[in-house]
Protein backbone atom coordinates (compact mmCIF):
# COMPACT_ATOMS: atom_id res chain seq x y z
CA UNK A 1 0.00 0.00 0.00
CA UNK A 2 1.20 2.99 -1.15
CA UNK A 3 1.92 6.00 1.87
CA UNK A 4 -0.72 7.93 0.85
CA UNK A 5 -2.67 5.45 1.19
CA UNK A 6 -1.59 4.46 4.56
CA UNK A 7 -2.36 7.66 6.09
CA UNK A 8 -5.69 8.33 4.74
CA UNK A 9 -6.51 5.30 6.38
CA UNK A 10 -5.09 6.54 9.52
CA UNK A 11 -6.75 9.66 9.28
CA UNK A 12 -9.74 7.66 8.82
CA UNK A 13 -9.55 5.59 11.84
CA UNK A 14 -9.40 8.62 14.03
CA UNK A 15 -12.40 10.16 12.49
CA UNK A 16 -14.71 7.07 13.15
CA UNK A 17 -13.07 6.76 16.61
CA UNK A 18 -13.93 10.12 17.52
CA UNK A 19 -17.50 10.94 19.10
CA UNK A 20 -16.52 14.69 19.51
CA UNK A 21 -17.52 15.39 16.01
CA UNK A 22 -17.90 19.12 14.84
CA UNK A 23 -21.21 19.77 12.80
CA UNK A 24 -20.24 21.64 9.57
CA UNK A 25 -22.71 24.32 8.56
CA UNK A 26 -24.19 23.90 5.42
CA UNK A 27 -26.00 26.84 3.47
CA UNK A 28 -28.69 24.88 2.04
CA UNK A 29 -29.33 23.45 6.01
CA UNK A 30 -32.51 24.10 7.83
CA UNK A 31 -31.41 26.24 10.98
CA UNK A 32 -33.38 25.00 14.27
CA UNK A 33 -32.47 26.93 17.09
CA UNK A 34 -33.41 24.95 20.80
CA UNK A 35 -34.34 27.88 22.91
CA UNK A 36 -35.02 27.41 26.61
CA UNK A 37 -33.97 26.82 30.31
CA UNK A 38 -32.49 23.80 31.92
CA UNK A 39 -34.79 21.33 29.99
CA UNK A 40 -33.38 22.77 26.72
CA UNK A 41 -29.54 22.14 27.90
CA UNK A 42 -30.42 19.03 29.80
CA UNK A 43 -29.32 20.15 33.18
CA UNK A 44 -30.56 18.26 36.66
CA UNK A 45 -31.14 19.13 40.38
CA UNK A 46 -28.58 16.17 40.66
CA UNK A 47 -25.78 18.60 38.43
CA UNK A 48 -25.90 21.45 41.52
CA UNK A 49 -23.51 19.09 43.42
CA UNK A 50 -22.38 16.27 41.50
CA UNK A 51 -22.21 17.94 38.00
CA UNK A 52 -22.39 15.81 34.82
CA UNK A 53 -19.96 16.39 32.35
CA UNK A 54 -21.92 19.25 29.68
CA UNK A 55 -20.16 16.48 26.91
CA UNK A 56 -23.44 13.77 28.11
CA UNK A 57 -26.25 16.20 28.19
CA UNK A 58 -28.30 15.39 25.54
CA UNK A 59 -32.19 16.66 26.74
CA UNK A 60 -34.64 16.17 24.07
CA UNK A 61 -32.02 17.51 21.51
CA UNK A 62 -30.35 13.96 20.60
CA UNK A 63 -33.90 12.21 19.84
CA UNK A 64 -34.82 15.25 17.71
CA UNK A 65 -31.82 15.22 15.95
CA UNK A 66 -31.90 11.52 14.86
CA UNK A 67 -36.00 11.43 13.90
CA UNK A 68 -34.86 14.21 11.62
CA UNK A 69 -31.97 12.45 10.30
CA UNK A 70 -33.84 9.41 9.89
CA UNK A 71 -36.43 11.59 7.85
CA UNK A 72 -33.89 12.87 5.33
CA UNK A 73 -33.95 16.42 6.68
CA UNK A 74 -30.96 18.35 6.21
CA UNK A 75 -30.88 20.49 9.88
CA UNK A 76 -28.72 22.43 11.49
CA UNK A 77 -28.65 23.06 15.18
CA UNK A 78 -27.78 26.75 16.33
CA UNK A 79 -26.83 28.37 19.62
CA UNK A 80 -24.30 30.07 21.61
CA UNK A 81 -24.00 26.70 23.82
CA UNK A 82 -22.45 23.00 23.25
CA UNK A 83 -24.06 19.88 25.47
CA UNK A 84 -23.57 16.28 23.89
CA UNK A 85 -20.33 16.15 22.00
CA UNK A 86 -19.71 12.76 23.28
CA UNK A 87 -22.49 11.25 22.54
CA UNK A 88 -23.17 8.39 20.14
CA UNK A 89 -24.11 8.03 18.05
CA UNK A 90 -23.38 11.71 17.28
CA UNK A 91 -25.52 14.54 16.54
CA UNK A 92 -25.00 18.45 16.51
CA UNK A 93 -24.78 19.61 20.42
CA UNK A 94 -25.41 23.26 19.78
CA UNK A 95 -28.32 24.90 21.87
CA UNK A 96 -29.50 28.12 23.17
CA UNK A 97 -30.10 26.46 26.79
CA UNK A 98 -29.44 28.40 29.82
CA UNK A 99 -30.15 26.33 33.44
CA UNK A 100 -32.29 29.00 35.75
CA UNK A 101 -32.86 31.29 33.50
CA UNK A 102 -36.51 33.43 33.56
CA UNK A 103 -38.23 33.92 30.74
CA UNK A 104 -37.36 37.53 31.03
CA UNK A 105 -34.28 36.58 31.37
CA UNK A 106 -34.54 34.73 27.59
CA UNK A 107 -36.04 37.97 26.60
CA UNK A 108 -33.35 40.32 26.90
CA UNK A 109 -31.04 38.40 25.02
CA UNK A 110 -33.23 36.76 22.06
CA UNK A 111 -32.41 39.63 19.87
CA UNK A 112 -28.55 38.73 19.33
CA UNK A 113 -29.25 35.19 19.87
CA UNK A 114 -31.81 35.80 16.44
CA UNK A 115 -29.00 38.15 14.96
CA UNK A 116 -25.95 36.02 15.70
CA UNK A 117 -27.11 32.68 14.97
CA UNK A 118 -29.93 33.23 12.15
CA UNK A 119 -32.97 30.81 12.89
CA UNK A 120 -35.18 29.53 10.39
CA UNK A 121 -37.28 27.52 13.27
CA UNK A 122 -37.22 28.05 17.11
CA UNK A 123 -38.25 25.60 19.57
CA UNK A 124 -39.09 27.62 22.69
CA UNK A 125 -40.29 25.43 26.08
CA UNK A 126 -39.56 28.23 28.78
CA UNK A 127 -41.37 29.35 31.70
CA UNK A 128 -40.79 26.79 34.42
CA UNK A 129 -38.21 28.71 36.52
CA UNK A 130 -41.01 31.93 36.46
CA UNK A 131 -42.69 30.12 39.57
CA UNK A 132 -45.58 31.81 38.29
CA UNK A 133 -49.15 32.43 36.18
CA UNK A 134 -47.21 35.65 34.38
CA UNK A 135 -46.36 35.25 30.62
CA UNK A 136 -45.20 38.79 29.84
CA UNK A 137 -41.45 37.02 29.20
CA UNK A 138 -42.89 34.91 26.83
CA UNK A 139 -44.43 37.49 24.94
CA UNK A 140 -41.18 39.75 25.29
CA UNK A 141 -39.35 36.67 24.03
CA UNK A 142 -41.43 36.16 20.69
CA UNK A 143 -41.78 40.30 19.98
CA UNK A 144 -37.72 40.78 20.25
CA UNK A 145 -37.94 37.46 17.25
CA UNK A 146 -40.76 39.34 15.56
CA UNK A 147 -38.89 42.57 15.56
CA UNK A 148 -35.73 40.91 14.35
CA UNK A 149 -38.18 39.51 11.69
CA UNK A 150 -39.11 42.96 10.70
CA UNK A 151 -35.34 44.37 10.52
CA UNK A 152 -33.79 41.61 8.63
CA UNK A 153 -36.32 40.64 6.50
CA UNK A 154 -35.89 36.74 8.06
CA UNK A 155 -39.23 34.38 8.57
CA UNK A 156 -38.91 32.58 11.58
CA UNK A 157 -41.20 29.47 12.31
CA UNK A 158 -41.47 29.92 16.35
CA UNK A 159 -42.93 26.60 17.36
CA UNK A 160 -44.29 27.61 21.43
CA UNK A 161 -44.79 25.07 23.93
CA UNK A 162 -47.06 24.71 26.57
CA UNK A 163 -44.29 23.58 29.36
CA UNK A 164 -44.25 20.56 30.82
CA UNK A 165 -45.88 19.39 34.40
CA UNK A 166 -43.65 18.81 37.38
CA UNK A 167 -43.22 15.08 38.82
CA UNK A 168 -45.46 16.25 41.67
CA UNK A 169 -48.24 18.31 40.16
CA UNK A 170 -47.67 21.35 39.74
CA UNK A 171 -51.38 24.03 39.95
CA UNK A 172 -49.34 27.16 39.21
CA UNK A 173 -47.55 25.41 35.44
CA UNK A 174 -51.46 24.77 34.23
CA UNK A 175 -52.92 28.53 34.65
CA UNK A 176 -49.53 29.58 33.30
CA UNK A 177 -50.12 27.40 30.01
CA UNK A 178 -53.52 29.31 29.68
CA UNK A 179 -52.15 32.69 29.49
CA UNK A 180 -49.36 31.37 27.66
CA UNK A 181 -52.07 30.05 24.79
CA UNK A 182 -53.95 33.55 25.11
CA UNK A 183 -49.97 35.10 24.05
CA UNK A 184 -49.67 32.44 21.03
CA UNK A 185 -53.20 33.51 19.72
CA UNK A 186 -52.29 37.34 20.21
CA UNK A 187 -49.17 36.83 18.04
CA UNK A 188 -50.75 34.09 15.74
CA UNK A 189 -53.47 37.49 15.03
CA UNK A 190 -50.70 39.28 14.53
CA UNK A 191 -49.75 37.55 11.13
CA UNK A 192 -46.29 35.76 12.72
CA UNK A 193 -45.54 32.45 11.89
CA UNK A 194 -46.04 30.95 15.34
CA UNK A 195 -47.50 27.13 16.12
CA UNK A 196 -47.93 25.63 19.46
CA UNK A 197 -47.09 22.34 20.82
CA UNK A 198 -48.97 20.74 23.86
CA UNK A 199 -46.12 19.45 26.01
CA UNK A 200 -48.22 19.51 29.09
CA UNK A 201 -51.18 17.19 27.86
CA UNK A 202 -49.40 15.26 24.58
CA UNK A 203 -46.20 14.31 25.42
CA UNK A 204 -47.50 11.74 27.81
CA UNK A 205 -44.77 11.99 30.53
CA UNK A 206 -45.76 10.17 33.43
CA UNK A 207 -43.97 10.06 36.96
CA UNK A 208 -41.35 7.06 35.53
CA UNK A 209 -40.21 10.10 33.18
CA UNK A 210 -38.31 12.28 35.35
CA UNK A 211 -34.80 12.37 36.64
CA UNK A 212 -36.34 15.18 39.58
CA UNK A 213 -39.41 17.14 40.49
CA UNK A 214 -38.97 19.17 37.18
CA UNK A 215 -36.67 17.62 35.00
CA UNK A 216 -36.93 14.69 32.50
CA UNK A 217 -35.07 11.72 32.05
CA UNK A 218 -34.31 10.28 28.80
CA UNK A 219 -37.45 8.63 28.32
CA UNK A 220 -38.83 11.96 29.53
CA UNK A 221 -37.05 14.14 26.82
CA UNK A 222 -37.91 11.08 24.11
CA UNK A 223 -41.41 11.85 24.23
CA UNK A 224 -40.89 15.60 23.83
CA UNK A 225 -38.86 15.19 20.84
CA UNK A 226 -41.38 13.39 19.33
CA UNK A 227 -43.62 16.41 19.49
CA UNK A 228 -40.87 18.70 18.13
CA UNK A 229 -40.80 16.51 15.62
CA UNK A 230 -44.53 16.04 14.55
CA UNK A 231 -44.84 19.97 14.22
CA UNK A 232 -41.70 20.67 12.25
CA UNK A 233 -42.72 17.96 9.50
CA UNK A 234 -46.13 19.63 9.43
CA UNK A 235 -47.23 21.32 6.94
CA UNK A 236 -47.24 25.09 8.03
CA UNK A 237 -51.16 26.55 6.58
CA UNK A 238 -50.90 30.74 7.51
CA UNK A 239 -54.43 30.31 6.11
CA UNK A 240 -55.76 28.80 9.14
CA UNK A 241 -54.02 30.87 11.41
CA UNK A 242 -56.47 33.68 9.72
CA UNK A 243 -59.38 32.25 11.97
CA UNK A 244 -60.11 32.85 14.99
CA UNK A 245 -58.31 30.74 17.69
CA UNK A 246 -59.87 28.91 20.00
CA UNK A 247 -58.42 28.60 23.52
CA UNK A 248 -60.34 25.45 24.07
CA UNK A 249 -58.25 22.41 25.44
CA UNK A 250 -57.97 20.02 23.00
CA UNK A 251 -59.77 16.98 25.62
CA UNK A 252 -62.76 19.29 25.06
CA UNK A 253 -62.84 19.41 21.58
CA UNK A 254 -65.06 16.54 19.74
CA UNK A 255 -64.35 16.42 16.04
CA UNK A 256 -62.41 19.03 13.62
CA UNK A 257 -63.02 19.40 10.24
CA UNK A 258 -61.15 21.39 7.64
CA UNK A 259 -62.40 22.20 3.55
CA UNK A 260 -60.29 20.99 0.31
CA UNK A 261 -59.36 24.75 -0.04
CA UNK A 262 -58.05 25.12 3.72
CA UNK A 263 -60.43 27.94 3.69
CA UNK A 264 -62.69 26.68 6.38
CA UNK A 265 -62.78 25.31 9.89
CA UNK A 266 -65.30 23.72 12.05
CA UNK A 267 -64.71 22.67 15.73
CA UNK A 268 -67.26 20.89 17.10
CA UNK A 269 -66.11 20.71 21.10
CA UNK A 270 -68.09 20.43 24.26
CA UNK A 271 -68.26 23.54 26.47
CA UNK A 272 -66.23 23.78 29.69
CA UNK A 273 -67.37 25.22 32.98
CA UNK A 274 -64.91 28.05 32.33
CA UNK A 275 -66.01 28.79 28.48
CA UNK A 276 -64.51 29.52 25.65
CA UNK A 277 -62.49 31.92 24.89
CA UNK A 278 -61.81 33.11 21.31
Amino acid sequence: MKKSNLLLSYLLVLLLSSTNLIFAEDNNSIRIMPLGDSITYDNRLSDIDDPRPTSVRTGYRSHLWYMLQNAGMNVDFVGSRSAGEKVTPPFDPDNEGHPGWKSFDIAENTYGYMAQHQPDIVLLHIGTNDHGTFTGGVDDILKEIHRYSQDSGREIHVIVALIIDRKAHDFIIPLFNDNLKRVIASHIKNGEKISMVDMYHDAGLTTKDYADNTHPLDSGYAKMARLWYNEIMKPYNPRLNAFPYTLVDAQYIESIHIDQNGKNIDIVTKVPDAGILF
